[in-house]
C-alpha cells in the first residue's frame, strides 16, 4: 500500500516538472520570437 503511494507521487512530481519545462521552453520561445518580430519592425521604421 505505501509503495503505491510513493509511485503515485513520483509520478505527480515528474509530470509537474514537465509541464512546468513545457511552458518554460514554449513560453520562452514565444517570447524570443515576438521580440525579434519587434526588433525587426523597428529596424525598418
Amino acid at each position: 500500500m505505501k509503495d503505491t503511494k510513493v509511485q503515485e507521487n513520483k509520478h505527480e512530481q515528474s509530470l509537474r516538472g514537465t509541464l512546468f519545462s513545457t511552458i518554460v521552453f514554449v513560453g520562452g520561445g514565444i517570447l524570443s520570437f515576438i521580440i525579434i518580430l519587434f526588433y525587426f519592425y523597428l529596424t525598418r521604421l
